[in-house]
């Protein structure tokens, strides 16, 4: 009992580890709207996101095979899922970063973290009726919304609808995880979510315009930092992180994710933010917390028998 209480102490430690590493992300993503496209900045991180991730799943196999731990191969699911959720991710990645200009981060923090409000309501889409609880905090993070939003006249702005909508396919992009995880190798699943935004970042760069060599090294800390450390440490940090933590504390942990967003936009880049819109991000926070008690249990449970995580939420957003 003792040894299971001090792993699952240091499983929420790497989990807060990983929680700060996220909402700080905020901050260098902004920095890179000033300096490089948003379709090519979200190309190179997705791009370096898939050499880090082929090196883990490399170190991985090797573990494996030392350990003798059976490790589920490049199967359909696969491919069909990551494919799927990788469209949606670039999509709902390229949306935030068009966005961010528009808002602060500390909105976009909070208005990013409904996407797990919208799972309950995709799953009543799909036939999975809500608990009443969800249907509080919709309600919640609609009101925490509007408030957010308030700039005196309560008006919606485009960054915040922009990033209200990646939200949206944020939660669609969870949902066909779900559909998928059960038959896949989380690890070969966020690679090929991975290679198809980068893939897909190719012909969009080629609508928008490539980077020049100055705007890539204007942009190279924001660059490094969400490819590597943001999508390399942070997944690796929270495989290790939730095999060890009760799945309703490391949903109850990832979610400061958004606190620190605003913090990290307050203090670094001097973001000011009124009674009423801390008022709404309050609501959101709370919203996002009742919300995640209906988030399907396959998104967070460890698969003891091989190893590895059926489904990890946070991790293939990043």
């Amino acid at each position: 009992m003792l040894e299971n209480r001090k792993n699952s102490f240091i499983g929420s430690g790497i989990l807060l580890i990983c929680a700060l590493i996220w909402g700080f992300a905020f901050v260098p993503q902004s920095m890179a709207t000033n300096t490089i496209g948003f379709v090519a900045f979200n190309a190179l991180r997705f791009s370096q996101a898939v050499v880090v991730t082929a090196a883990v799943i490399a170190a991985w196999h090797f573990i494996a095979k030392k350990l003798g731990r059976r490790v589920v191969g490049w199967n359909k699911s696969t491919w069909i899922g990551g494919s799927l959720a990788g469209v949606a991710l670039f999509i709902a990645t390229n949306l935030q970063q068009y966005g961010l200009p528009m808002t602060t981060v500390g909105k976009a923090s909070f208005i990013t973290a409904m996407y797990i409000v919208f799972v309950p309501i995709l799953g009543l889409i799909m036939g999975k009726k809500p608990k009443i609880m969800c249907c509080y905090a919709i309600l919640l993070a609609i009101v925490g919304f509007f408030l957010m939003c308030n700039d005196g006249d309560f008006s919606v702005g485009l960054g915040d609808l922009l990033i209200l909508i990646c939200a949206l396919l944020l939660s669609m992009h969870i949902c066909f995880i779900d559909l998928f995880c059960d038959d896949c190798d989380p690890l070969k699943l966020t690679f090929v979510q991975f290679l198809v935004c980068a893939v897909l970042g190719v012909p969009a760069m080629a609508l928008f315009g490539f980077p020049t060599g100055e705007q890539i090294s204007n942009s190279l800390f924001p660059l490094l930092y969400l490819g590597i450390v943001s999508a390399g440490v942070g997944f690796t940090l929270q495989t290790v992180g939730q095999k060890y933590s009760d799945p309703a504390i490391a949903t109850l942990v990832m979610s400061l994710e958004s606190i620190v967003g605003i913090l990290a936009g307050t203090l670094i880049l001097k973001e000011h933010h009124s009674v009423v819109q801390l008022t709404g991000c309050l609501l959101v926070f709370i919203a996002v917390f009742l919300a995640q008690f209906n988030i399907p249990k396959t998104m967070l449970v460890f698969d003891r028998s091989n190893f590895a995580l059926t489904e990890r939420r946070g991790f293939f957003l990043r």
